[in-house]
């Protein structure tokens, strides 16, 4: 600033008179040049919005949490929660996706009653209810189902959460039992998200976006690194936030299975990986049960369905879904992700045989034509996929004799 300072009066000097009217011609052009600034990013907002009003609050969003590219990446969008690292966030509740302030889908129709019997289901985006609306999540229906099926009424929780691992479900539940909310049953409804964060990180236990939170914490990501001010200021623009979006547009989906970075890649076994997830799981599902003896209630662990398990016919749209290569889900496109999926699934499968609380949904949908998938990740479904999954949790439910005994008494 001394320097600055010092070269100004310099040039004066020099100028003499005429810096004067130089310097008021060179402070006009400046403010004439962060005036037309100033309109073009008011006018890159009003695009953005015309364009996309949901991409726009979501871009303007992961441009808070730090910086954009590395946000992008394979990184799930919420808030921070302790010990479970994120939970759904309720400022993007919008209609028929309401998100509650403890951060779970609302589940319209359920009673209210601290007297009712009590369930909580746990989970990742398949039983958050990723691609339907609030009336046709797996909990509504099982809600309908029970309901339709007892003349009882039914407290049911949807805590699922996106992209959750096992862990962190029984994290989750732990925190609740913690704080006096305890359940008369609890539903765990996994195995998809398991295999992905092994897939993803080489190991199995881990979370989604490992790499992205290590990162963070341990201050290697981008947002840490110096920046030059400029720069920082130009990302903080809406015309920016425009570019990226116009990018996201225009650029071609190009799928290389061979840039991804694996388990095979990192030269890990693909069944001794299977097994790691299984052993983990089953580790997990111990401490649940444990944890429903001290408690006083019940539970139940079923793996969910994928596009990759079973001999579901498929309709075309879920074809290309099978065939996997889209941007947003590049491990659809990868054989190493479909033998871990299925190797892990094997092995679940045979390791339950004698679990009687133990149960696998992979062969569910084998009688089905309709279309049920829903999107590029393999898991995701409609509506209708929805209720015959809560059809298939319900009837084992109705089967449990401790649910009769309790319902009985009721």
């Amino acid at each position: 600033m001394i320097t600055a300072g010092g070269v100004t009066l310099i040039i004066a000097g020099i100028l003499g008179r005429r810096f004067p009217r130089l310097y008021r011609g060179a402070a006009l052009l400046l403010l004439n040049a962060l005036v037309i600034l100033f309109v073009l990013d008011l006018l890159a907002l009003v695009a953005l919005k015309i364009l996309n009003r949901e991409q726009f609050r979501i871009l303007e969003r992961k441009r808070e949490q730090g910086n954009l590219e590395m946000v992008q990446s394979n990184t799930v969008l919420g808030r921070y929660e302790p010990y479970v690292i994120w939970k759904a966030n309720p400022e993007l509740s919008q209609e028929g996706l309401r998100v509650s302030e403890d951060g779970y889908r609302v589940t319209p129709g359920v009673s209210e009653s601290d007297s009712a019997f009590t369930i909580y289901l746990l989970g990742g985006s398949a039983m958050w209810g990723a691609g339907v609306e609030d009336s046709c999540t797996v909990a509504t229906y099982l809600n309908t189902y029970l309901t339709e099926a007892t003349g009882d009424s039914y407290r049911i929780l949807n805590m699922g959460q996106v992209a959750f691992s096992s862990t962190q479900e029984l994290i989750e539940l732990s925190l609740s039992l913690r704080n006096g909310s305890v359940p008369d049953l609890v539903v765990f409804y996994d195995g998809f998200n398991d295999v992905w964060g092994a897939y993803a990180n080489g190991f199995a236990g881990g979370h989604h976006s490992q790499a992205q939170v290590a990162a963070r914490v341990e201050g290697r990501s981008p947002e840490f690194q110096p920046q030059s001010p400029l720069r920082v200021l130009m990302r903080s623009s809406n015309t920016w936030l425009l570019l990226e979006s116009i990018k996201e547009r225009m650029e071609p989906d190009e799928f290389d299975v061979n840039r991804l970075i694996t388990y095979r890649t990192m030269g890990v076994d693909t069944r001794n990986l299977a097994e790691g997830v299984v052993h983990t799981y089953m580790g997990n599902s111990r401490v649940v049960q444990a944890l429903g003896r001290s408690y006083g209630f019940d539970c139940i662990f079923v793996w969910q369905p994928s596009i990759w398990l079973g001999e579901k016919p498929l309709t075309e749209f879920e074809r290309t879904i099978y065939d996997g290569g889209f941007e947003a889900f590049e491990g659809g496109g990868d054989p190493a992700f479909k033998d871990l999926l299925r190797t892990t699934y094997g092995i679940y499968e045979d390791s339950i045989e004698t679990s009687p609380d133990h149960y696998s949904f992979s062969s569910l949908f084998d009688d089905t034509e309709e279309e049920f998938y829903c999107d590029y990740s393999g898991a995701h479904v409609n509506a209708r996929a929805n209720y015959v999954i809560a059809e298939g949790i319900a009837d084992i439910i109705l089967e449990m004799e401790t649910f009769q005994e309790a319902n009985g008494h009721r």
